[in-house]
């Protein structure tokens, strides 16, 4: 398999985070036909049915959703958001993505030298808004199959002035779904230390059909974090959200006012539309990975089989996190897949747990199984050199 006649540069590798050298890699896009990309996050940008809610939105007349949203938001985005998650409306905060969201959490909760928790594994921009909010930054580990968190662990972590806990449901980079009892014990936990959980759930529509709700829905001290770019692929529309107890829900408004001028018009008004009448994104998701689950159930299988790679496959959503057997540097492998074989993976160094890789599997399946089928290829040939050195 030939290399990229652009080369990307080794240093591409040696970006410490995720965020960076996902930016890196798209500015050198499209990449060559023979590319294999592994490490997408979200599902396939479903450009036909956001085409035609633009058109109804722009029809004569103007859709009524297009108002202003100067203060508050959208009025039609929160009142759908209310009714979607079983809240109310005094409860969210419209933002201009998940990632803004937990900038503006932070700035309400956490004054610099403040005692912040991130989960580890992790997705890097929860320790980067901490840290650029100048907390004192420490890691709670995910453990074991399903990647939990031990109630007594977080007690042992938690300090005097721990302000805040950061996680991810579905988890991010593994996809387990952390059940809402599982929540309630760690809020219950986190409650007694006079801290508050923010729990990212940009991938947790893709487990809607387990009962699971809201995150904030679960104690007072839990505030969720949302947007439509990950299960809805509708990252144009920078259409974000907080749910929160209502009091804190105005703190976070007032506290950033001057910081935060206001979702988009246009786009929060899409997005009204497409919270109003969600069916035709839930089917393009829904579609995508009933054909792209079996695919790489078939090679996660097949590679484990062969001692490959261990883990178990997460029963929701579009990523997982294996890890890579006899692999502790998978920057290293990385960059190895990427001049052998033509394929981007994502090295567990950007998740904090070297040795796995993130693979997303919301893409074309067809692309999907020949980049899986490489990588089973070149994983298996890596071995044999190695024994046979």
């Amino acid at each position: 398999m030939s290399s990229h006649p652009l080369a990307l540069p080794d240093t591409l590798f040696d970006i410490e985070s995720f965020a960076a050298w996902s930016r890196a890699l798209y500015r050198m896009m499209p990449l060559p036909g023979h590319v294999r990309t592994l490490f997408e996050s979200t599902i396939e940008e479903p450009t036909d049915q956001l085409a035609a809610v633009v058109r109804d939105v722009f029809t004569t007349p103007v859709s009524d959703r297009f108002e202003s949203v100067f203060g508050r938001g959208n009025a039609y985005v929160i009142a759908a958001l209310a009714q979607r998650y079983g809240v109310n409306e005094d409860q969210i905060v419209c933002t201009t993505g998940a990632s803004t969201a937990v900038g503006m959490v932070l700035h309400t909760l956490v004054k610099p030298g403040d005692h912040v928790l991130v989960e580890t594994p992790r997705f890097d921009v929860l320790d980067s808004l901490s840290r650029d909010r100048g907390a004192r930054v420490d890691t709670l580990t995910r453990n074991g199959a399903g990647m939990k968190i031990d109630p007594d662990h977080l007690a042992d972590k938690l300090q005097p002035d721990t302000r805040l806990v950061l996680i991810s449901n579905l988890h991010n980079p593994s996809g387990y779904l952390m059940r809402e009892a599982e929540l309630a014990e760690l809020a219950a936990v986190a409650e007694r230390n006079g801290t508050l959980i923010l729990v990212d759930e940009v991938y947790g529509d893709f487990a809607g059909e387990s009962g699971e709700t809201c995150a904030a829905r679960v104690a007072p001290n839990v505030i969720t974090v949302n947007s439509l770019t990950k299960v809805f692929g509708l990252f144009a529309l920078r259409c974000g959200w907080i749910v929160c107890d209502p009091a804190l829900a105005r703190r976070i408004s007032r506290d950033n006012a001057d910081r935060e001028f206001g979702v988009s018009k246009l786009t929060h008004a899409v997005a009204a539309h497409v919270l109003e009448r969600p069916e035709p994104f839930d089917s393009h998701w829904r579609t995508i990975l009933n054909a792209t689950r079996p695919v790489l159930e078939r090679h996660f299988n097949a590679m484990r089989d062969d001692g490959l790679i261990d883990g178990i496959l997460p029963d929701y959503g579009c990523i997982c996190f294996p890890e890579i057997l006899g692999v502790t540097d998978t920057r290293a492998l990385a960059r190895d897949m990427w001049k052998q074989q033509g394929l981007v993976l994502a090295p567990g160094e950007f998740f904090g747990q070297p040795g796995h890789i993130r693979l997303g599997f919301g893409v074309a399946p067809d692309r999907l199984d020949e980049g899986l089928a490489r990588l089973h290829e070149a994983l298996y040939a890596r071995r044999r050199a190695v024994r046979s050195a």
